[in-house]
Protein backbone atom coordinates (compact mmCIF):
# COMPACT_ATOMS: atom_id res chain seq x y z
CA UNK A 1 0.00 0.00 0.00
CA UNK A 2 1.32 3.36 -0.82
CA UNK A 3 1.82 6.52 1.18
CA UNK A 4 -1.73 8.05 -0.43
CA UNK A 5 -3.55 5.28 0.62
CA UNK A 6 -1.68 4.59 3.92
CA UNK A 7 -2.72 7.96 4.88
CA UNK A 8 -6.39 7.64 3.93
CA UNK A 9 -6.69 4.46 5.57
CA UNK A 10 -5.19 6.06 8.84
CA UNK A 11 -7.64 9.06 9.17
CA UNK A 12 -10.62 7.13 8.43
CA UNK A 13 -10.15 4.36 11.15
CA UNK A 14 -9.88 6.98 13.61
CA UNK A 15 -12.56 9.35 11.93
CA UNK A 16 -10.67 12.29 11.10
CA UNK A 17 -11.31 14.77 8.09
CA UNK A 18 -8.87 16.16 5.41
CA UNK A 19 -9.22 19.22 7.57
CA UNK A 20 -8.25 17.89 11.12
CA UNK A 21 -5.14 16.13 9.57
CA UNK A 22 -4.53 20.43 7.74
CA UNK A 23 -4.71 21.84 10.95
CA UNK A 24 -2.75 19.39 12.84
CA UNK A 25 0.11 20.27 10.01
CA UNK A 26 -0.56 23.86 9.77
CA UNK A 27 -1.74 23.02 6.03
CA UNK A 28 -4.78 23.52 3.78
CA UNK A 29 -7.17 21.00 3.55
CA UNK A 30 -6.46 21.11 -0.36
CA UNK A 31 -2.96 19.60 0.21
CA UNK A 32 -3.86 16.91 2.46
CA UNK A 33 -6.61 16.36 -0.55
CA UNK A 34 -3.60 16.15 -2.80
CA UNK A 35 -2.00 13.60 -0.67
CA UNK A 36 -4.56 10.80 -1.01
CA UNK A 37 -5.19 11.38 -4.24
CA UNK A 38 -0.99 11.50 -4.78
CA UNK A 39 -0.99 14.09 -6.70
CA UNK A 40 1.71 15.86 -4.25
CA UNK A 41 4.53 14.00 -2.56
CA UNK A 42 5.01 15.09 1.43
CA UNK A 43 8.73 16.19 2.61
CA UNK A 44 10.13 14.58 5.40
CA UNK A 45 8.72 16.89 8.16
CA UNK A 46 5.23 16.05 6.87
CA UNK A 47 6.01 12.32 7.18
CA UNK A 48 7.34 12.32 10.57
CA UNK A 49 4.29 14.83 11.97
CA UNK A 50 1.82 12.14 10.61
CA UNK A 51 3.90 9.29 11.95
CA UNK A 52 3.76 10.68 15.39
CA UNK A 53 0.34 11.98 15.03
CA UNK A 54 -1.11 8.51 14.06
CA UNK A 55 1.24 6.30 16.17
CA UNK A 56 3.19 4.73 13.30
CA UNK A 57 6.43 4.09 11.86
CA UNK A 58 7.44 6.58 8.62
CA UNK A 59 8.21 3.08 7.32
CA UNK A 60 4.34 2.02 7.80
CA UNK A 61 3.26 5.13 6.57
CA UNK A 62 5.10 4.60 3.36
CA UNK A 63 3.58 0.76 3.05
CA UNK A 64 7.17 -0.10 3.34
CA UNK A 65 6.58 -2.54 6.28
CA UNK A 66 3.14 -4.25 7.24
CA UNK A 67 3.14 -3.67 11.08
CA UNK A 68 2.20 -0.53 13.23
CA UNK A 69 4.44 -0.62 16.06
CA UNK A 70 6.45 2.31 16.06
CA UNK A 71 9.48 -0.25 17.57
CA UNK A 72 8.90 -3.14 15.03
CA UNK A 73 11.88 -1.70 12.63
CA UNK A 74 13.91 -1.00 15.54
CA UNK A 75 13.44 -4.63 17.75
CA UNK A 76 13.86 -6.28 13.84
CA UNK A 77 17.18 -4.90 13.35
CA UNK A 78 18.82 -5.82 16.05
CA UNK A 79 16.96 -9.09 16.08
CA UNK A 80 19.03 -9.37 12.61
CA UNK A 81 21.72 -8.22 14.71
CA UNK A 82 22.09 -11.39 16.49
CA UNK A 83 21.26 -13.63 13.71
CA UNK A 84 24.45 -12.45 11.98
CA UNK A 85 25.43 -15.12 9.59
CA UNK A 86 23.21 -17.78 11.12
CA UNK A 87 20.06 -18.16 8.08
CA UNK A 88 17.07 -17.92 10.10
CA UNK A 89 16.32 -21.76 10.36
CA UNK A 90 19.71 -22.18 12.09
CA UNK A 91 18.71 -19.29 14.49
CA UNK A 92 15.74 -21.14 14.76
CA UNK A 93 17.31 -24.10 15.57
CA UNK A 94 19.78 -22.79 17.73
CA UNK A 95 17.50 -21.01 19.87
CA UNK A 96 15.27 -24.33 20.19
CA UNK A 97 18.66 -26.65 21.57
CA UNK A 98 19.41 -23.45 23.66
CA UNK A 99 16.24 -22.33 25.30
CA UNK A 100 14.09 -24.97 24.94
CA UNK A 101 11.68 -23.16 23.15
CA UNK A 102 10.56 -22.95 18.95
CA UNK A 103 9.96 -19.77 17.69
CA UNK A 104 9.71 -20.82 13.41
CA UNK A 105 12.41 -19.62 11.22
CA UNK A 106 9.60 -17.56 9.57
CA UNK A 107 8.04 -15.72 12.38
CA UNK A 108 12.15 -14.82 12.78
CA UNK A 109 12.24 -13.74 9.53
CA UNK A 110 9.15 -11.52 9.60
CA UNK A 111 10.28 -10.11 13.34
CA UNK A 112 13.49 -9.22 11.70
CA UNK A 113 11.71 -7.45 8.44
CA UNK A 114 10.18 -5.24 11.15
CA UNK A 115 6.85 -6.79 9.59
CA UNK A 116 5.81 -8.04 12.87
CA UNK A 117 6.52 -7.01 16.89
CA UNK A 118 7.23 -10.02 19.00
CA UNK A 119 5.25 -10.67 21.97
CA UNK A 120 6.73 -9.60 25.14
CA UNK A 121 7.42 -13.51 25.77
CA UNK A 122 9.08 -13.93 22.72
CA UNK A 123 11.13 -11.18 23.02
CA UNK A 124 12.55 -12.20 26.57
CA UNK A 125 13.34 -15.44 24.61
CA UNK A 126 15.58 -13.98 22.43
CA UNK A 127 17.08 -11.47 25.02
CA UNK A 128 18.14 -14.20 27.21
CA UNK A 129 19.22 -16.64 24.26
CA UNK A 130 21.33 -13.75 23.05
CA UNK A 131 22.44 -12.74 26.50
CA UNK A 132 21.53 -9.16 26.07
CA UNK A 133 18.40 -7.15 28.75
CA UNK A 134 15.49 -6.62 26.41
CA UNK A 135 15.90 -2.75 26.48
CA UNK A 136 18.56 -3.58 24.29
CA UNK A 137 15.92 -4.01 21.17
CA UNK A 138 14.67 -0.55 21.48
CA UNK A 139 18.27 1.37 20.28
CA UNK A 140 20.11 1.23 17.42
CA UNK A 141 23.24 -0.72 17.85
CA UNK A 142 26.22 -2.11 15.99
CA UNK A 143 28.44 -5.17 16.50
CA UNK A 144 30.72 -3.37 18.90
CA UNK A 145 27.37 -2.18 21.32
CA UNK A 146 26.01 -5.55 20.83
CA UNK A 147 29.02 -7.22 22.55
CA UNK A 148 29.66 -4.42 25.03
CA UNK A 149 25.40 -5.58 26.48
CA UNK A 150 26.77 -8.86 26.07
CA UNK A 151 29.39 -8.33 28.33
CA UNK A 152 27.26 -5.82 30.91
CA UNK A 153 24.45 -8.60 30.78
CA UNK A 154 26.76 -11.00 32.12
CA UNK A 155 28.28 -9.25 34.81
CA UNK A 156 24.46 -8.60 35.56
CA UNK A 157 23.33 -11.95 36.16
CA UNK A 158 26.47 -12.75 38.08
CA UNK A 159 25.93 -10.11 40.25
CA UNK A 160 22.38 -11.14 40.89
CA UNK A 161 23.10 -15.05 41.46
CA UNK A 162 26.05 -13.69 44.08
CA UNK A 163 22.86 -11.55 45.36
CA UNK A 164 20.41 -14.11 45.61
CA UNK A 165 23.29 -16.72 47.26
CA UNK A 166 23.24 -14.41 49.90
CA UNK A 167 19.52 -13.95 50.18
CA UNK A 168 19.68 -17.73 51.39
CA UNK A 169 17.36 -18.49 53.98
CA UNK A 170 19.82 -19.70 56.77
CA UNK A 171 18.49 -23.08 58.96
CA UNK A 172 19.17 -22.69 62.59
CA UNK A 173 19.68 -26.05 63.93
CA UNK A 174 17.81 -26.91 67.40
CA UNK A 175 19.33 -29.35 69.68
CA UNK A 176 15.55 -31.23 71.67
CA UNK A 177 17.05 -32.93 75.02
CA UNK A 178 15.90 -36.27 75.64
CA UNK A 179 13.58 -35.70 77.61
CA UNK A 180 11.67 -33.29 75.49
CA UNK A 181 12.11 -36.00 72.89
CA UNK A 182 9.98 -38.60 74.99
CA UNK A 183 6.97 -35.60 75.87
CA UNK A 184 6.83 -34.96 72.40
CA UNK A 185 6.49 -38.48 71.36
CA UNK A 186 3.58 -39.14 74.00
CA UNK A 187 0.09 -39.24 73.00
CA UNK A 188 -1.14 -36.68 75.57
CA UNK A 189 0.87 -34.00 73.84
CA UNK A 190 -0.86 -33.73 71.18
CA UNK A 191 -3.24 -31.26 71.94
CA UNK A 192 -0.47 -29.03 73.49
CA UNK A 193 1.54 -29.06 69.95
CA UNK A 194 -1.56 -28.24 68.26
CA UNK A 195 -1.98 -25.43 70.16
CA UNK A 196 2.05 -24.77 70.07
CA UNK A 197 1.47 -24.82 66.04
CA UNK A 198 -1.85 -22.52 66.57
CA UNK A 199 0.05 -19.63 68.39
CA UNK A 200 3.61 -19.71 65.94
CA UNK A 201 0.56 -19.90 62.74
CA UNK A 202 -0.69 -16.67 64.46
CA UNK A 203 2.83 -15.05 64.37
CA UNK A 204 2.32 -14.99 68.51
CA UNK A 205 6.37 -14.68 70.21
CA UNK A 206 6.76 -16.83 72.87
CA UNK A 207 8.51 -14.42 75.05
CA UNK A 208 4.33 -12.43 75.09
CA UNK A 209 3.03 -16.07 76.13
CA UNK A 210 5.88 -16.38 79.46
CA UNK A 211 3.79 -13.93 81.90
CA UNK A 212 0.84 -15.91 81.54
CA UNK A 213 2.32 -19.12 81.78
CA UNK A 214 4.20 -18.22 84.93
CA UNK A 215 0.68 -17.19 86.45
CA UNK A 216 -1.05 -20.30 85.60
CA UNK A 217 1.94 -22.42 87.09
CA UNK A 218 1.92 -20.16 90.42
CA UNK A 219 -1.96 -20.62 90.64
CA UNK A 220 -1.49 -24.68 90.22
CA UNK A 221 0.65 -24.82 92.93
CA UNK A 222 -1.83 -22.83 95.36
CA UNK A 223 -4.53 -25.30 94.50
Amino acid sequence: MDFSRMLKQLREEKSLSQKDIAEYLGLTRQAVASYELAKREPDYDVLKKLADYFGVSVDYLLGRVKCKDVNAITVGRNIDLIRGNMTFKEMSESISKKMGTMIFPEMLELYARGERMPFSATLKIIAKYAGVRETFFYTHNTLLTFEREKELYKREEELNSVNHANKEPKVELILIDDELKKWIAKESSIDYLRLAKSIQEAGIPPAVLEPLIKTIKSNSRVD
